[in-house]
């Protein structure tokens, strides 16, 4: 098995790198990354960011948003979490999640049964310990290469996780795949004693590596630069996190000292199809121009608080401001 790590803490990076390796895979062997990340946010294929992120508070704490190339839940990772990734050739009539399941999260939970925690498979995709998921694995097949991907929740912040991907679900109507959130705890709690997250790392690594002939491979200049241009063109593209987005329509109402505000968005390939601003707030000017204001611009916090920057809101809605304003549309 060849592994690879890197110092880069951006998930897309790491997104990049396994569709580098899927595409080209020039070896005839598995291929192992345990990588980490800063505080970030990641969707699967067929999800709706605005639908499973709070991302007024994931703005707040400059949280990375990120989409994968696989299905399942959005998850939240910090640099208390581990994350690991395996691609390995997919042979015809093979089942890749049953294959992911042996030849994947049976040695990570033999590794993490090893370090004594007493984690066991499942459903379709988890690790649980005292009926609370400590770890998630998702997968997409090309090429007859599968990659495996998941993550181990060992000293994240939790009350961050419950926050991030807490919406209000009566703000956003669609047929999108939505999140199942299971209660989730720490490995570090099951662990006899309190190591750091590097010190686990190193820990995990010697029990998965155990028996099994390792060579670490580092990714070269040409390499690194076919990376960033997938990084470039997909995983790092704002395009490619929100424009991926299937269509779905938003709405919500506040009320403020100034008036109630509603707003109905129509989203497709993450930008607003139509906008219509209602309430009794008073306003002096047509709203329309308001809203003429949000059409074709991406349904992103940054990009709605930019529009507004040389906009003033009082004609249109009264004593309303933009905070307020944004507050109806991003909490």
């Amino acid at each position: 098995m060849l592994y690879i790590e890197t110092e880069n803490k951006e998930a897309a990076f790491h997104f990049a790198v396994e569709e580098y390796i899927v595409q080209n895979y020039p070896w005839g062997e598995a291929v192992m990354m345990i990588w980490q990340t800063g505080k970030c946010a990641m969707l699967g294929s067929n999800q709706i960011a605005e639908a499973e992120i709070d991302m007024s508070f994931a703005a707040q704490q400059g949280m990375q948003i990120a989409r994968r190339s696989s299905g399942g839940g959005t998850i939240y990772t910090d640099p208390g979490t581990l994350l690991y990734t395996v691609i390995m050739p997919c042979e015809k009539g093979q089942y890749p999640l049953e294959t992911a399941k042996e030849k994947v999260a049976a040695p990570v939970v033999s590794a993490l049964n090893e370090l004594g925690v007493p984690a066991l498979m499942r459903g379709r995709n988890d690790i649980f310990v005292d009926e609370k998921k400590i770890s998630g694995f998702a997968q997409y097949v090309r090429r007859d290469r599968v990659c495996t991907h998941g993550s181990l929740l060992y000293d994240t912040d939790l009350e961050i996780l419950a926050r991030a991907l807490r919406p209000d679900e009566e703000k956003i109507r669609s047929k999108a795949v939505r999140s199942v959130r299971s209660q989730v705890a720490n490995i570090k709690e099951y662990m006899a004693r309190p190591y750091s997250t590097p010190e686990f790392k190193e820990l995990l690594k010697k029990a998965l590596f155990c028996g099994r002939q390792i060579q670490k491979y580092a990714l070269a200049g040409d390499e690194l630069a076919e990376i960033d241009q997938i990084f470039q063109k997909k995983y790092g593209n704002p395009s490619w996190n929100f424009g991926n987005s299937p269509k779905f329509s938003f709405h919500n109402s506040k009320r403020f000292a100034g008036g109630k505000v509603e707003v109905y968005l129509d989203i497709d390939k993450g930008a607003v199809a139509s906008c219509f601003i209602r309430g009794d707030f008073l306003g002096v000017s047509p709203i329309g121009e308001l809203e003429e204001i949000f059409e074709n611009k991406l349904f992103q916090f940054q990009v709605f608080s930019a529009a507004l920057e040389n906009i003033s809101l009082r004609p249109y809605l009264g004593s309303i401001t933009k905070d307020e304003f944004l507050s109806c549309i991003f909490t």
